[in-house]
């Protein structure tokens, strides 16, 4: 299924990664919606399935940006929420895209 089938009635995506961020140890599009974060990623050849991970943007509490790595830099960011802390990663132009979007939904 595409990740339009996994969004609520009126929800549309806001924005979406120009590439690939690591979340938990696997790859995944991220989105914004006007009401959710969703990390996904649709896996296998043969039998597919979809791998969706959603946090409501509105308990999101703190955004922090940083960059990691020796010789290849890549941007991080941590999210904190109500519930939990979120970490994910990528290249550092697209993880800088993204934190600046994030900022852009927590002020509405």
């Amino acid at each position: 299924m595409p990740l339009e089938d996994f969004l609520m009635p009126g929800e549309s995506i806001r924005y979406r990664s120009p590439g690939m961020v690591e979340y938990q140890g696997d790859t995944y599009e991220f989105c914004i919606t006007d009401r959710r974060l969703i990390w996904y990623k649709r896996a296998g050849l043969i039998f597919k399935s979809d791998r969706v991970v959603a946090e409501n943007i509105g308990e999101v509490e703190g955004i922090k940006f940083f960059t990691g790595g020796v010789f290849r830099k890549k941007g991080i960011i941590q999210i904190t929420t109500t519930r939990k802390r979120l970490e994910f990663s990528g290249p550092k132009d697209t993880m800088m895209a993204i934190y600046q979007e994030i900022q852009s939904y927590m002020g509405k």
